[in-house]
């Protein structure tokens, strides 16, 4: 994936005029992001297509490949859950908290920057995906024994959220997408450390081995709980916000373009089922069973731990945060708006009054 979008790249520089400047000076051809957009940008008012129709298409999606894979998105998923099965705690946390935000980050900034006809052109094709991301994450996740596996699929279906924003090519569905991968930093950090402690303390990532944690360890149950409730998306937590603007996003461009409701209502039903399959297991799992005098069998007879002082002020730091953001989520919205709205403007009204 790597190896194509770096073929795109390298496309664009090879293509760029020999004379181009950028803010009254000359740059010639540039890997410079900023010259680069300017450019496409002007190239691409008037209905025009920057580099031509065709070629703009087949870079478009030479760039959201590699980006598609580091989000990453279904098909391109498979080797998250692996990675995170085998990364350390504080690897796993890095990783979906930070590192799978770059693929978003990097839809913005290039293909959607520089493409906007293709983006416009392909958005069905982005909606697919992004739905079948959603649905697909949460649905796999019922299945899985490992605690890590599940969590990497919820994020392939918070993923699916934020590529389902990008695809409704609306101010609203992009503020969506921010604000969920701004959400699923905190959260899915969270959803890992509480798997840590529990791979520390009970020495097994396997869910049977959670039955009764609530009377062994009932500072980690409730650490676990809430972080799932969080990653559920249930009201007044951060999560919840994001989706919320995501469906609302949807539905505006569900009855703008004429399709079917039923592109909002499937994936919907979907993740209201899931939601409550995962609740209730969680309750079964966690707090039913087991007994308080007898450990869990991988513990082999050991002391029944609970997280340490350390582990709990982490915890609480992030699910203030979770708290925070859900009750109060225009904290974060009012830095993207204004982003979301000019980025709207610059790109996508040109194409949507004339253009494409």
């Amino acid at each position: 994936a790597s190896v194509i979008m770096l073929l795109g790249l390298v496309t664009v520089y090879f293509l760029q005029p020999e004379n181009l400047s950028y803010a009254g000076a000359w740059t010639g051809r540039t890997f410079d992001i900023p010259t680069l957009t300017a450019h496409a940008q002007s190239a691409n008012a008037d209905g025009a297509w920057f580099l031509g129709e065709s070629l703009q298409k087949i870079l478009f999606v030479m760039l959201m490949i590699g980006f598609l894979v580091k989000l990453p998105s279904v098909p391109f998923h498979t080797w998250l859950p692996d990675a995170h099965v085998q990364a350390p705690t504080g690897g796993s946390m890095l990783l979906a908290g930070v590192m799978l935000k770059m693929g978003a980050y990097g839809m913005f900034r290039l293909p959607l920057a520089m493409f906007p006809h293709a983006a416009h052109h392909f958005q069905f094709a982005l909606m697919a995906l992004g739905m079948i991301s959603l649905v697909w994450g949460a649905v796999v996740c019922l299945g899985q024994t490992n605690l890590k596996k599940m969590v990497a699929y919820s994020s392939v279906s918070h993923m699916g959220v934020i590529l389902i924003g990008i695809a409704t090519m609306q101010p609203l569905g992009w503020a969506a997408a921010l604000f969920m991968m701004f959400a699923h930093g905190i959260i899915s950090p969270m959803l890992f450390a509480v798997c840590g402690a529990f791979k520390h303390h009970y020495h097994s990532m396997e869910i049977g081995s959670m039955r009764g944690m609530a009377k062994h360890s009932p500072w980690l149950a409730t650490s676990m709980m809430f972080a799932w409730m969080a990653s559920l998306g249930l009201p007044l937590l951060a999560g919840f916000v994001a989706e919320l603007m995501m469906f609302l996003a949807l539905w505006h461009f569900l009855s703008a373009e004429g399709w079917s409701v039923l592109w909002m209502v499937g994936p919907a039903f979907v993740l209201a089922i899931t939601a409550a399959y995962y609740l209730w297991s969680m309750q079964r799992t966690i707090f039913e069973g087991g007994d308080e005098t007898q450990p869990p069998e991988s513990l082999k007879g050991q002391r029944v731990p609970d997280i340490g002082d350390a582990e709990k002020v982490a915890m609480l730091i992030l699910a203030v945060f979770t708290i925070l953001f859900g009750i109060m989520p225009w904290i974060a919205l009012d830095m993207m708006n204004g982003w979301t709205v000019a980025f709207f403007e610059s790109l996508l009204i040109p194409i949507l009054t004339g253009g494409a």
